[in-house]
């Protein structure tokens, strides 16, 4: 999720499938929003929730470890990793602070009232903001084990990834580096396909179609006919049919999320959904504020539909985070989504 390299030099597939799943993620934090304020019937919240968690997350997750290799063989796994921490830390601290001090002061309207003591306690993720620990923590296992040197490596590697991901599968930990291990398995398998290996699939026009029909039908069957165990929620009610289903689910969810995005590559959609899919970070960091003060806004304007509000609020939520990105760009605010000017130079 870090910023990326202009589409001419990269798949645009790869934007493109950022695009997809980031409104996905948008999508879901709205509807989980509504159903909190009982303003979405809970059947129908859970029903979208089960679709959207099944892909958008693991999508991430695959995407972020397509470009560790490049990373690693250009920097050297000491400097990346310096970089990267760096970088998600202060993005982590950051916006802490901002989403934080909003909550505090829009607890009067709010679904969950929240104070200034449990900003303070850092080791307790604000929001969606749990996914930048994460990505610190799946970023030093594959840049120490790197398990695209070798095929037995990778064997090994992806294996024990692949127990984890069974075992902490649905569980939902309070505390920052607790969540979200069973992502670790996709984002392993990314960095051993690499960007260089997704760019020849993306090219493979009948393994696309036939990824994007059959991801699309399983996912879809498991997401709407049964109840499966999803990566980072519902461990408290799981069996093991839930979780078999829910990674079920979730490999067809994310193959066809990677295959419809390769196949809008290649059309003129792409374009504006590769756009969104290049600020994903700046979207991600920022939409949980503009969402929620959307919902506060229409409840206090009386608007009840609840196909209102999701509209309008993964609208604004998409929309109001990349206008943001671009007026902090012109103002030279490069610390609101990237490094400040002289940390950036220190571990460059």
């Amino acid at each position: 999720m870090e910023s990326v390299a202009p589409t001419s030099a990269r798949d645009q597939s790869v934007d493109v499938a950022r695009g997809v799943a980031i409104v996905a993620i948008v999508l879901g934090h709205v509807e989980r929003g509504l159903a909190s304020a009982s303003l979405l019937p809970l059947e129908t919240a859970l029903g979208i929730d089960r679709l959207l968690y099944l892909f958008h997350l693991a999508t991430f997750a695959y995407l972020s470890g397509l470009f560790v290799k490049r990373a690693v063989e250009r920097d050297g796994t000491r400097q990346m990793l310096t970089r990267r921490v760096t970088l998600f830390v202060w993005l982590y601290l950051l916006w802490t602070v901002i989403q934080g001090t909003v909550r505090v002061a829009a607890s009067s309207v709010a679904n969950t009232p929240v104070t200034v003591g449990d900003v303070a306690r850092a080791w307790i993720p604000e929001g969606q903001l749990w996914f930048l620990p994460w990505l610190i923590g799946v970023t030093v296992v594959a840049a120490t084990t790197q398990p695209w040197r070798s095929r037995a490596r990778a064997a090994v590697v992806l294996g024990l990834a692949g127990l984890l991901a069974v075992a902490v599968w649905g569980f939902d930990p309070l505390y920052a580096f607790t969540r979200g291990w069973a992502l670790l398995f996709p984002f392993l398998i990314g960095c051993v396909v690499t960007q260089s290996g997704h760019a020849a699939l993306a090219r493979r026009r009948g393994v696309v179609v036939a990824g994007a029909v059959v991801g699309t039908t399983v996912w879809l069957w498991v997401g709407l006919a049964s109840v499966p165990t999803t990566p980072t929620t519902g461990g408290g009610s799981r069996t093991v049919d839930s979780i078999l289903l829910g990674v079920l689910g979730c490999g067809a969810g994310t193959v066809a999320t990677l295959a419809v995005a390769a196949l809008l590559a290649r059309t003129p959609v792409a374009g504006p959904v590769a756009l969104v899919g290049r600020r994903s970070l700046e979207i991600f960091l920022a939409h949980i504020v503009v969402a929620s003060g959307t919902r506060i806004v229409l409840v206090q304007l009386g608007v009840a539909d609840p196909w209102v509000h999701l509209v309008a609020g993964t609208t604004l939520g998409v929309v109001v985070p990349v206008v943001l990105a671009v007026g902090a760009e012109r103002l030279g605010w490069t610390w609101l989504f990237g490094l400040p000017r002289r940390l950036h130079r220190a571990v460059a």
